[in-house]
């Protein structure tokens, strides 16, 4: 008997990709033989012809037929497992979607608003208030337990219209009732747009930018539920990535894991075509975007294997 895996990459406006593999359902997932690259490819194009513009920002789902995609054109589109289509949604933008294994869904917008779907229906809007922000944008999500949710993002308030505001980073918890903003004044001038876990060192992991002496520097912190961390600076692009529970860092060419609270290199992927942050299902076996295409890593070498100049925006990879 053999076993499928589903990898969904939304790879520009309105192309998605999917691969399919054999396995056999005796070999552990995180011990995948270095060496393969033995994927099928199948690919599906969205009509996109109705929406002014089409960024896909996130992407969440429980099964290969259960998926959910956020689209910064105000909608969700859904897909059954045979089409994709326009899910019914409030119009406003999805910016950030987190699903939980009962299909409880948590939509950001940025539209300060927070909105939740239960049993197939909007049943909550939270509407976001704090101090006297104009604009309160959520760019990501992470739920431990559903009364245990984090949301990340920025609030911005204008002081001359298109020329100058004054922003800060926002961190928001959720306890099963309300959403509460956590106060951390070192995140003034920062903007946050992701965030993930590590579970085994119960560690959040939140990526940010902040513009300092002209330079737009990439940050990444900690989070361990009281105390936030800023763990590195960089002018180069830093991106998270998550692969059998383990948060890897991506810095340029360069991949770290975080062991005894600092960062520990974990390969340079220097020379190659290698770009961001990855999907997969284990080290030995992840896709991400390559400066040339769609690259793969098969715990031997990386290659470019989907040669394009469009742009990979989200993935999500089931088996």
């Amino acid at each position: 008997m053999k076993i499928k895996i589903y990898i969904f990459l939304i790879v520009t406006m309105f192309f998605c990709l999917y691969f399919l593999s054999c396995e056999d359902p005796s070999e552990p997932t995180n011990q995948i033989e270095p060496g393969r690259r033995d994927y099928i490819w199948v690919e599906d194009t969205l009509d996109v012809t109705l929406h002014a513009s089409v960024i896909f920002r996130d992407m969440v789902g429980n099964s290969p037929d259960d998926i959910w995609l956020g689209n910064l054109d105000p909608g969700l589109w859904y897909y059954n497992g045979v089409n994709w289509e326009i899910a019914e949604f409030p119009g406003v933008i999805p910016s950030a979607l987190w699903l939980f294994e009962d299909n409880t869904m948590w939509v950001g917008t940025k539209e300060k608003l927070l909105l939740k779907r239960d049993n197939g229906t909007w049943t909550d809007k939270y509407f976001l208030t704090h101090e006297d922000k104009d604009i309160i944008n959520i760019y990501g999500m992470y739920g431990k337990e559903k009364n245990d949710i984090l949301a990340v993002g920025i609030e911005r308030k204008i002081i001359v219209p298109g020329k100058e505001d004054i922003s800060k980073g926002i961190i928001l918890h959720y306890d099963g009732s309300e959403w509460k903003f956590m106060d951390f004044p070192e995140l003034y001038e920062t903007g946050l747009h992701y965030i993930s876990y590590q579970e085994n060192i119960d560690t959040y992991f939140i990526w940010g930018m902040k513009i300092e002496n002209g330079v737009i520097l990439d940050k990444l912190f900690t989070y361990d539920g009281k105390n936030l961390s800023e763990i590195l600076s960089t002018s180069g692009s830093i991106s998270l990535s998550m692969l059998n529970g383990i948060v890897y860092i991506n810095n340029n060419f360069e991949v770290y894991k975080y062991s005894n609270k600092k960062l520990v290199l974990w390969k340079d992927f220097s020379g190659t075509e290698f770009r961001s942050n990855f999907v997969g299902r284990s080290q030995n076996d992840f896709f991400n975007n390559s400066i040339k295409g769609i690259g793969h890593y098969n715990g031997i070498d990386y290659k470019t294997i989907y040669p394009t100049h469009l742009e990979l925006y989200t993935r999500i990879v089931f088996e």
